[in-house]
């Protein structure tokens, strides 16, 4: 299967909505209904602005005549090659454009490097390659029961932009949406190193599984189910982006989505604590120690309780 080609939103009212194009098919953008994809708000976009044509492996960008011209990376054009990661500007609005899953993983490093080291080299070597492999088996254990939990409810992840550049790259390759916690003025400049919220997955998701085995043992993030929309889930985590100290109730930033923290929280939670946060959710699901799956609940006599899952 041919990949597809993902333009996104970069700015404004419409910040984040995703637009995919199958192998042979063409997208046209503009202001009104004339367009394929339809961007109201921008009065200075022209009815019919770009069209983008993508070929399985080829991406072309096409002005449309236009008022006030489209730009490609930062040059005009009246038509051109798009690239991976490439910009486009139309009217007001920003768009960027990726090649489905386009950039993987590094590949393992090449063994035969290896006799050229010492023997001390060679053990943490070996010793770092065990490890990593007790990481994936873990994470393999991990990606089939969410993929379960996927196939009985709607599946979302809160990702940690910080914890590594790899988190927003696979982001932007992949058909999910995706949205920073943060937001306004003040949150676009934190956008790549802020709590961001990705899904629905799919069981199949490709997604799902790149995270998984690249970032399970790694604190990249938290999962969570539940029936209600993407903007209700995400409403309701904002609330804990900021908590007060009972003694002084000073503000502090609450890094919940970091599994450590929200299972070290979970521990001490008071029954009222924990079910506020599970209030709108099928289940909440994080790593634990050594990669263990934990799911976050209430028990019988209403107290937090941490097990596995």
């Amino acid at each position: 299967m041919k990949p597809r080609l993902i333009v996104e939103v970069r700015w404004g009212p419409m910040n984040g909505r995703k637009v995919l194009i199958d192998a042979g098919a063409s997208l046209h953008v503009g202001r009104t209904e004339l367009s394929d994809f339809v961007v109201p708000h921008d009065k200075r976009l022209s009815g019919r602005h770009f069209s983008l044509a993508w070929d399985g492996g080829r991406a072309t960008l096409r002005d449309l005549g236009s008022r006030e011209g489209t730009l490609l990376d930062g040059e005009r054009i009246t038509s051109g090659e798009v690239e991976h990661a490439s910009w486009i500007r139309a009217g007001e609005t920003d768009f960027s454009v990726y090649i489905e899953d386009k950039v993987r993983a590094p590949e393992d490093e090449d063994p035969e490097e290896d006799e050229r080291l010492g023997d001390d080299e060679q053990a943490l070597k070996a010793e770092g390659r065990a490890e990593e492999a007790r990481r994936r088996d873990a994470a393999r254990a991990a990606l089939r029961r969410l993929r379960d939990e996927a196939e009985r409810e709607p599946l979302f992840a809160i990702l940690d932009a910080a914890r590594s550049d790899r988190i927003l790259e696979l982001l932007r390759q992949s058909i999910e949406p995706y949205q920073s916690l943060y937001e306004g003025i003040q949150g676009e400049p934190l956008a790549t190193v802020a709590p961001t919220m990705t899904g629905p997955f799919r069981s199949d998701s490709v997604l799902l599984e790149r995270l998984l085995m690249e970032g399970w043992g790694r604190r990249w993030g938290i999962f969570m189910t539940s029936r209600e929309p993407f903007r209700e889930v995400r409403r309701h985590f904002r609330r804990f982006l900021m908590v007060e100290t009972e003694e002084t109730g000073e503000p502090l930033y609450f890094r919940f989505y970091d599994p450590w923290v929200l299972t070290t929280f979970w521990s001490v939670s008071t029954p009222r604590q924990a079910s506020h946060i599970l209030a709108p959710l099928g289940a909440l699901l994080a790593e634990g120690e050594g990669g263990r799956p934990l799911r976050m609940h209430v028990g019988e006599d209403g107290g937090s309780v941490l097990s596995p899952w």
